[in-house]
């Protein structure tokens, strides 16, 4: 996956529908006159989306799907933002005026619907504070606040309207706070019970990963002066720390010097110490012939939560690129890739961290891209390496012959998207894995020894499986997806394993019902992370809908639309979308949906609990 990191599949069908070609573009007009969307788009795009194929959507497409806001937003923060580098405000608004046919709509303000008092959250058992909930990645509530029997009861509270087109990241819940980003590049804090903002922070980029929030000493301070501090990463590769109580900057740190770098995975704090993956744009980057392909690694950056200072980076790719000649005489440089998508998963009792890579960007053989990693907490150092394709090199519109920067032969994209699962406590312990490719991978946690494997879906470079399954222990959940980009359809399943031997125990396939959107793009494909709570599994579909399963046999016992249109708290009237990427969270007894996919617009959170 390397810079779609699972949010570049998201975001190709638009940020395709914006650029194509060298990143600079210069008006066709003078200063005083108001850029020609027509002559850009004519410059800039109609060979891409005048002569669609593939992936690229075709201009029409784009304007009847698309709004102007979601190509702005794709231009100046999302996954085409290196190749519109050079554009001005005016040059992209003028763009995205042509194609869509339609003017930006203005947003809601940023902290309308403000709350009276200030925030003053506390830490407690029932919160979810991590993308993977825990260290083991399990994504299992174990105090939720409601039981299995009253989730057939759980009703719709409020609804928030993100700026923005899409509903990414994940929300972090801390006694009666709700964190939380979209793709309009802004982090808010919300009031769990009614919605209402305490305050909003610009990160002045798209904001993908999750959110973690935690008690940590200011730096200098006296530990009774700790700060509640979120960290976050964003679109341009920096990683955020802020006051989660007044939404203050307290730091930020750029993690990687590469100039088109970004944070999609989720950090993972420990003992005052972040574990923060890093990801690329590298892949779309290298679609133009022209760009020096390829150059990035991915890596695990250690960073002093309190002081945002690095202590260690192990690359997953360990050897630094060099030039390299082709057989047809281009010169390439090698290796590169092994993105890093997902948060890593820690093992404190044996100093461990596993983390799942990406695929290769080149030719050029490398041991650790498509692999599961097991780096030593202490120094970044590797302790073993579970590779299972070493020949998936993957680079944006390329179809395999040898020109440009395409590699030759071109490899699936069967990246490792999802945080591996750590079960067991005290007797057998295991590392259950899910890629792309639709395999899921039983590994030893100790060595990286293959136990077992089991193919759930056929694979696929949108992801067969893609971003969280869960465990509670007993079962291994997992969400599955035969998403087809062209038609925009597909069905999914959620199938529940044995931990131990990967027997399958269950397997639900997704309702074949009508979108709220229409018969266009209603894909019943499960993408999103799952999350569990004691004998219940939620799930959310790209039909829009919100399920919960069964944890015993998988059947559905509550079900909630999440695509029409709502009022939102805020005070604009928006509307939900295809459920994708981060997945929902429970906590303190009510559960946070997010709505909206670049797949299928919406910009929605949802907060539910049960009828009183």
């Amino acid at each position: 996956m390397s810079l779609k990191a699972a949010a570049l599949r998201a975001g190709l069908l638009l940020g395709l529908a914006l650029t194509c070609g060298p990143a600079q573009v210069r008006a066709q007009a003078g200063a005083a006159t108001a850029p020609d969307g027509a002559a850009l788009y004519a410059a800039r795009c109609s060979a891409c989306h005048d002569h669609a194929t593939g992936r690229i959507p075709p201009k029409v497409l784009i304007s009847v799907t698309r709004s102007a806001e979601d190509v702005i937003d794709t231009l100046a923060l999302g996954v085409m933002r290196p190749q519109a580098s050079g554009l001005s405000p005016a040059q992209i608004r003028a763009i995205a005026v042509y194609i869509t046919g339609k003017e930006p709509v203005p947003r809601a303000a940023p902290d309308a619907n403000a709350c009276r008092g200030p925030a003053d959250p506390h830490p407690s058992p029932g919160d979810w504070r991590s993308w993977g909930y825990d260290l083991a990645s399990s994504r299992f509530q174990r105090d939720p606040g409601f039981t299995a029997a009253e989730v057939p009861h759980l009703k719709l509270r409020w609804t928030f309207a993100y700026p923005g087109r899409a509903a990414f990241s994940q929300p972090a819940v801390v006694g009666d706070l709700v964190i939380t980003g979209g793709t309009g590049g802004r982090l808010f804090a919300l009031d769990t019970h009614s919605g209402c903002t305490h305050w909003s922070y610009d990160a002045g980029a798209l904001v993908r990963t999750g959110i973690v929030v935690d008690e940590m000493p200011a730096a200098g301070a006296p530990d009774h002066h700790a700060h509640l501090t979120a960290w976050f990463g964003d679109d341009k590769g920096t990683l955020h720390a802020i006051d989660a109580r007044t939404g203050t900057r307290l730091w930020t740190l750029r993690l990687d010097d590469h100039p088109i770098t970004r944070l999609v995975g989720t950090p993972q704090l420990y003992h005052g110490v972040l574990y923060a993956p890093v990801s690329s744009f590298e892949e779309v980057a290298a679609a133009d012939p022209k760009y020096a392909c390829c150059t990035f690694r991915g890596s695990l950056v250690a960073v002093d939560a309190a002081k945002g200072a690095i202590l260690w980076r192990a690359y997953t790719v360990r050897e630094r690129p060099a030039a390299v000649k082709t057989v047809d005489g281009r010169t390439l440089f090698g290796p590169a890739g092994g993105s890093i998508f997902s948060a890593p998963t820690l093992d404190p009792a044996h100093r461990l961290i596993y983390v799942g890579s990406g695929d290769s960007y080149t030719n050029v053989v490398t041991d650790s891209t498509n692999a599961v990693l097991a780096i030593r907490m202490k120094d970044g150092s590797r302790a073993w390496t579970h590779q299972v394709a070493k020949n998936d090199a993957w680079i944006l519109l390329c179809s395999g012959t040898p020109t440009g920067n395409c590699p030759s032969p071109l490899g699936p994209d069967f990246d490792f998207a999802s945080s591996p699962l750590l079960i067991g406590e005290g007797g057998r312990r295991y590392l259950v894995a899910g890629a792309k490719s639709g395999i899921v991978y039983g590994l030893d946690p100790d060595n990286g020894k293959r136990l077992w494997e089991k193919v759930l879906a056929a694979g696929t470079p949108n992801g067969a499986i893609l971003w969280a399954p869960a465990s509670d222990g007993e079962r291994v959940y997992v969400a599955t997806s035969e998403y087809d980009p062209q038609t925009r359809k597909g069905p999914g399943a959620l199938v529940a394993l044995v931990p131990a031997t990967g027997a399958t125990l269950w397997r639900t396939p997704t309702p074949d019902v009508a979108c709220a959107w229409g018969a266009d793009s209603c894909s019943h494909a499960l993408l999103a992370g799952v999350a569990v709570i004691p004998g219940i599994v939620f799930a959310g579909a790209m039909d829009g809908y919100i399920r919960a399963y069964d944890a015993s046999d998988g059947h559905i016992v509550w079900q909630f639309d999440t695509g029409p249109e709502f009022d939102a708290v805020n005070g604009v009237r928006a509307h939900g979308g295809a459920i994708d990427y981060g997945g929902q969270v429970i906590a303190n007894g009510m559960l946070f949906v997010n709505s909206g996919s670049m797949r299928q617009p919406g910009n929605l959170l949802l907060a539910f609990s049960p009828e009183n």
